[in-house]
């Protein structure tokens, strides 16, 4: 499943860090390379998945995180649109999720819990 995640960076463990900035580019190919790109990410915003306006400001957040991090970032993403601005994400409910299916997300989290009170509603902690 496609899925943009959109919590804070540093509460992504490496290899959730690296999956979400690895579907940016597949969702960039599909959405300039599938004759049914656009209905493909379409069909992703709906659920809830990605938010295509994001694309780019997210892959560079996720790109300065991976580079804080020491890994070696040398894939720019290459997407001057169409920026047709579908989905939206449900940030509280993506963190529930991580926290409670990751422990080494939940650890990040846990270890700065007060800088995202805003971003949590109700997280389950393990």
């Amino acid at each position: 499943m496609t899925r943009m995640w959109c919590v804070p960076t540093e509460i992504l463990c490496d290899e959730h860090l690296r999956g979400e900035h690895a579907e940016h580019h597949q969702l960039v190919g599909t959405i300039l390379n599938h004759p049914h790109g656009e209905a493909i990410a379409g069909g992703h915003a709906e659920k809830g998945n990605i938010d295509t306006s994001r694309l780019e400001e997210r892959h560079e957040e996720l790109a300065e995180e991976m580079e804080q991090r020491g890994f070696n970032h040398d894939s720019p993403l290459e997407y001057e649109g169409p920026s047709f601005g579908v989905g939206s994400i449900d940030v509280s409910h993506n963190l529930a999720d991580l926290v409670d299916r990751c422990a080494d997300c939940n650890d990040n989290y846990q270890k700065n819990l007060n800088s995202y009170r805003s971003y949590s509603g109700e997280v389950n902690s393990r």
